[in-house]
């Protein structure tokens, strides 16, 4: 018998706060004619104020972190540049971590649950094992995977898990959540994994089997999910915008 994998995306997901945000801002800010009004817009999106005055783009953007970098491209920056900030942002966000936090919870909901659990982030490895620590999930996370390379990477992240928990056969035993659907769902659902959507901004990017406003609201799909994989997709078909 296989055991369930589940897959967690860590900014919006695991790692919530506006302070990674930022200080990826502040950072590509200092690339611009007038750093504080990036910034400025950049708070106002955290904090969902969206004033005449902000870019219409910025209604598009999936998080902060593409809000940011819509405004610096807009400002002139260049993709070097905010490569270099985002960078520079993580580096910092392990010795400066702010307002982050894990979700009300989170740390019981995993060590209740009998899975393999991981986290797969985009994030540089560095420092994280410190982030972590800091969320106070380190004790409940099995595998911690870096440098992901979502979404191009993403099917093949999964393949291996599934190959790993010996499930490569029946796909509904891994549950992908996260906030970015084009990264975190949109290659579960096509390999037939089970994708739970943290909707922060409503935007119904795409199908899911389960979906809600904030992580929170999805724990009872996860602990029923991993209890019983087969009968959890059978009870919860791909919808386009289910809610839990």
């Amino acid at each position: 018998m296989p055991r369930p994998v589940l897959v967690l995306d860590l900014d919006g997901t695991v790692c919530l706060g506006d302070t990674p945000v930022l200080l990826y801002a502040e950072r590509v800010a200092a690339f611009t004619a007038a750093p504080e009004t990036l910034l400025e817009a950049t708070r106002a999106f955290l904090g969902r104020r969206m004033p005449e005055s902000i870019p219409k783009t910025l209604t598009g953007a999936q998080d902060g972190y593409e809000a940011v970098k819509i405004l610096g491209l807009s400002a002139g920056v260049t993709e070097e540049q905010l490569s270099a900030a985002y960078l520079s942002s993580r580096a910092a966000m392990s010795e400066q971590p702010g307002d982050v936090h894990a979700p009300e919870g989170l740390v019981d909901l995993l060590a209740g649950i009998d899975a393999h659990r991981v986290v797969l982030t985009n994030s540089p490895g560095a420092g994280l094992d410190r982030v972590l620590a800091h969320l106070g999930v380190a004790g409940v996370i099995d595998e911690l995977v870096s440098d992901a390379l979502k979404p191009s990477r993403m099917t093949a992240h999964l393949d291996g898990f599934l190959r790993v928990a010996g499930a490569a056969g029946t796909p509904e035993w891994l549950m992908s959540v996260g906030d970015i659907w084009r990264n975190d769902l949109a290659p579960a659902v096509e390999r037939g994994c089970v994708a739970a959507y943290v909707d922060v901004f409503d935007r119904r990017q795409g199908p899911a089997h389960v979906r809600a406003g904030s992580f929170v609201d999805l724990y009872p799909a996860v602990a029923d999910w991993s209890s019983d994989p087969a009968s959890f997709i059978a009870a919860h078909p791909l919808k386009e915008s289910v809610q839990c």
